[in-house]
């Protein structure tokens, strides 16, 4: 670079060059360049074209070469002569300087890092064009090693854990700091986190950076409020990149619907390219996904799956994942924190980075307490040694001693005085660090710990030369923390009855959908919202309330529990009458324990049957009022009173529910369950999704996603699930229920048969005992005279549908007997009649007697709505093309086939070789055949 002369004009010089001519002094200051253990920073391209450049109006900057190139541009080693140091210098490229919006976002990355002021974030020291106006920026020159390379150096996830968990807690303590500025990173992951010679930990490259408005909500939406954010930016002042009043019309904002990140470190929100809808939230996904690299070695999304990481990541693909971190060898905390991170609902991860620093910093000083512990009982096995080695020698040489003193008089009791007096002084000292420990423990929420060392002090003062008030406090203190201990014990257990007691409501509730209309259901459910009453402690049916009141309202659950016993109010003016003193006292109790105004209103409407009360507080603009236990409270009030012409209502009133609640797990599952009471199977599929997604680790809404893939012919990822719920549980009969049949329609019934066999209870359950009848008698397991017996005693159409299968559907011809089914369904015909399946078995039995326009009639009696999955939905369309074809109808059987057909190469693409024994696979064969024909 050419330098100024004396002569050249001042706005040339840089400042040591004018006071240099003003003064004659040159002041130089330069320190070796030492802050880093990996050496100066590399210039991998001395001769780089945009090193020739030169910062107008700035002379005292000198360009050393490439460092590194990005699609932005490239970043160049610079050194600053006046102040003698090494600086970063970001140049935007020469022909994305033409592209306003990018431009714009160049500027926007430097004034967030010059405004962000934090140690973990690399300081903007200048903005500035280069001589071709190309825009540039300074920065600090960051030395060290990414975290990335320190991942890779291990030999094991385990290696050096301790080290990389504090710089993954400088991260986020970064992150929490960024976030408070209403600042998203939406790039985090170990390359983008560099790790100095001196344990500084530094978050770079904050190119995809967010400004948030203040609150979280996404800066796209700011045109819509007056509010200004913490960090300002071009888009984000009082005018735009267009001299416009608002928020802009570039920039970010063009980029709504893109994706924007690494795919595998990205919040399924991002990936899907939901700008609008990114908080802090996306980025507290990233630190888990930097916490599960760092705890199993590999980052939640690998090229090992058979998707696209960017497909993973937009569709939550995490199962993987969780199995990995579970297996890891890493403390539970550590486990929890990361998969609550990686939760594919973000209203179920934790708010923000600093929810998650908090977290880690409690385990990481937990930790540091063990070793404390660890080395203070250390110091105080030292101590005792010490004193047992003193008192061996006291002994020994007591003799002396007395001796002496017969010689000495007065100044031997004097010598061993001052001895005795410096052994309490010590006791007292080891036994009030005992104290001061068990304190310590007390404060850290730890009785059982601080009991034990408070007892340690206790046989400490004992063992050792305490006085009479040393002894006496000790004791005092041992019963003050039993005391303490056993109120914490106590306390550990009403919370482990707490959550039991939640959770089996929840699940009880979700329960009531299933019943409508049944009344020994209803009366098994009521019986069983008793029982869970009676199993935590109170009993809810006596003449005294009161004991239970007590039980309940002191408890955090309280106003759970009082919306359960809405649940169960209703249930029971079902079960014991409208005006049931039993539901009445359910009322009671649940206004007592939660006197909410709107959800008080709510329950005396109930009880009244005020049902124009009941719409009013639903209504679209009341709705949000409303908590999400009190909408699904109404919502199964009004679905149970508007039979089919109220579901319309019921659905429009789920949807907005779960616009507001996305991430309520109860509002989900009972969506899920309507939808499927409605055969809207898709939507029912996606409410099910999201309430698994809420609780990864709860089979029973796995099995219900299971149902619901199962019901849509979605046979292969119905298996995958099912065989996650049983590897978690692998006694669950509904888990193993359903997998029988799904193994059955792939064509593996002796699979299904194994699996449904090996199920504990299975005789007692009448629905799943008539299904192991029917792979019995599929597997040739059971005879038919018996099979018979059986499907004669049979009244439960349910039931029936399992009998009368096999006989129209069994491999060996010689066990068919569609004859026999057709009798059964005339003779039952009043009791069948609303089944929509009834017309698919009657079809079937006429296909096997060739009684082509009967099965015609029966199969298209409801055709397109399958009430329960009889064959994989795609082969009522090759069942159909058969039919078609055996009455020379040939284009209606074409179009048929072509329908089928769509569906197979949509449903058995990734697994094809599952299908091939399949009941699709056996109906599409003979719907070409007839088509040849």
């Amino acid at each position: 670079m050419n330098r100024p002369t004396p002569d050249s004009p001042k706005s040339q010089r840089t400042v040591l060059e004018s006071i240099a001519h003003q003064t004659g002094l040159k002041p130089k200051v330069l320190l070796s360049d030492s802050d880093s253990e990996h050496g100066a920073s590399p210039v991998v391209d001395p001769s780089s074209a945009a090193s020739k450049l030169v910062p107008q109006g700035r002379g005292n900057y000198q360009l050393l070469g490439e460092i590194a190139r990005g699609g932005m541009g490239v970043i160049l080693k610079g050194h600053d002569t006046d102040l003698g140091r090494d600086v970063a210098v970001k140049v935007l490229g020469k022909e994305l300087a033409q592209n306003p919006a990018i431009v714009q976002r160049f500027i926007e990355e430097a004034q967030i890092g010059g405004q962000l002021q934090h140690p973990g974030i690399v300081p903007v020291y200048e903005l500035g064009l280069m001589a071709d106006d190309c825009p540039y920026f300074t920065m600090k020159l960051v030395k060290g090693r990414t975290l990335a390379a320190l991942l890779l150096q291990r030999k094991s996830p385990a290696e050096d854990r301790g080290r990389l968990l504090a710089i993954f807690e400088s991260v986020c303590q970064t992150m929490a700091y960024a976030h408070s500025k209403g600042v998203l990173h939406r790039d985090l992951k170990p390359s983008n986190i560099m790790v100095g010679a001196f344990g500084e930990v530094q978050v770079v490259d904050w190119g995809l950076a967010k400004v948030l408005r203040r609150g979280g909500v996404a800066d796209e939406k700011r045109a819509k409020d007056s509010l200004h954010t913490v960090i300002e930016t071009v888009r984000s002042g009082p005018r735009g990149a267009q001299g416009q009043h608002g928020s802009g019309s570039t920039g970010s904002d063009s980029m709504v619907g893109s994706v924007m990140g690494t795919p595998a470190y990205m919040a399924p929100e991002q990936a899907a390219g939901e700008v609008e809808k990114l908080d802090e939230r996306a980025d507290v996904f990233s630190l888990g996904a930097i916490l599960c690299e760092l705890l199993t070695g590999r980052p939640p999304y690998t090229d090992e799956q058979p998707d696209a990481l960017v497909v993973q990541a937009a569709h939550g693909q995490l199962d993987p994942a969780r199995a990995r971190i579970e297996a890891s060898d890493a403390d539970p905390l550590l486990k929890r924190l990361c998969l609550g991170c990686l939760m594919p609902a973000k209203a179920a991860r934790p708010a923000n980075a600093e929810a998650v620093a908090k977290a880690v910093h409690a385990f990481l000083s937990t930790v540091e307490e063990r070793a404390q512990k660890a080395e203070l009982a250390a110091a105080e096995a030292r101590i005792k040694a010490a004193e047992e080695r003193r008192a061996r020698r006291l002994t020994v040489a007591l003799a002396g001693a007395i001796a002496a003193a017969l010689v000495l008089g007065s100044g031997g009791y004097l010598y061993a005085n001052h001895e005795r007096t410096q052994r309490r002084e010590q006791t007292r000292s080891v036994v009030e660090a005992a104290f001061d420990e068990s304190i310590a423990l007390a404060q850290a929420q730890q009785p059982a710990e601080s009991l034990v060392a408070a007892r340690r002090a206790l046989a400490l003062a004992e063992s050792g030369e305490a006085d009479a008030a040393l002894l006496e406090h000790a004791r005092k203190f041992v019963e003050k923390s039993e005391l303490d201990a056993g109120a914490a014990a106590r306390e550990r257990q009403l919370l482990e009855q707490d959550d039991r007691l939640r959770q089996r409501l929840v699940d009880l509730r979700l329960e009531q959908i299933a019943t409508f209309g049944n009344p020994e259901l209803e009366r098994a459910l009521d019986a069983r919202f008793a029982q869970a009453f009676r199993d935590y402690g109170v009993v809810l049916e006596g003449a005294d309330l009161v004991p239970a009141l007590q039980r309940i309202r002191e408890r955090a659950i309280a106003a759970e529990v009082a919306l359960a016993l809405d649940d169960w109010g209703r249930l029971r003016r079902i079960v014991h009458g409208p005006q049931s003193e039993k539901a009445e006292d359910l009322l009671i109790l649940a206004m007592d324990l939660d006197p909410d105004p709107l959800r008080m209103r709510m329950r005396e409407a109930i009880a009244a049957r005020d049902e124009a009360v009941l719409v009013e507080l639903v209504a679209p603009a009341n709705l949000p009022k409303l908590d999400p236990g009190s909408i699904f409270v109404l919502t199964v009030e009004l679905s149970n009173r508007g039979g089919e012409q109220g579901r319309p209502r019921t659905f429009r009133l789920l949807e907005h529910a779960l616009r507001l609640y996305p991430g309520d797990f109860v509002l989900q599952a009972a969506a899920g369950a309507l939808y499927h009471d409605s055969a809207r199977f898709e939507n029912a599929l996606a409410c099910r999704s999201a309430a698994a997604s809420l609780r990864p680790d709860d089979v029973p809404a796995r099995v219900k996603l299971a149902e619901a893939q199962y019901f849509l012919g979605r046979l292969t990822e119905a298996r995958a699930t099912l065989e996650t719920c049983l590897a978690r549980a692998p006694g669950h009969l509904e888990a193993r229920d359903l997998m029988c049949l799904t193994l059955t329609l792939l064509g593996d019934p002796a699979g299904g048969l194994a699996i449904l066999a090996a199920a504990p209870g299975v005789e007692s359950n009448p629905g799943a005992a008539a299904d192991l009848d029917a792979a019995r008698y599929l597997n040739g397991q059971l005879r038919r005279e018996d099979y018979l017996r059986k499907l004669a005693a049979t009244a439960d159409p349910i039931q029936l549908l399992s009998y009368l299968l096999p006989l129209v559907e069994h491999p060996d011809p010689a066990l068919r007997d569609p004859a026999l089914v057709l009798r059964v369904l005339e003779e039952r015909n009043l009791s069948l009649g609303p089944l929509r399946w009834v017309g698919v078995v009657e079809a079937l039995a006429r296909v096997r007697l060739e009684d082509w326009p009967g099965a015609l009639v029966a199969i298209e009696r409801d055709y397109g709505r399958p009430w329960i999955v009889v064959l994989s939905p795609m082969s009522y369309e090759f069942l159909r093309s058969l039919i078609f074809s055996r009455l020379a109808r040939h284009a209606e059987a074409r179009a048929c086939y072509e329908r089928g057909l769509v569906q197979w190469n949509a449903l058995t693409a990734d697994e094809p070789e599952a299908w091939q024994r399949s009941d699709a696979q056996r109906w599409r064969a003979q719907a070409e055949a007839a088509l040849v024909k």
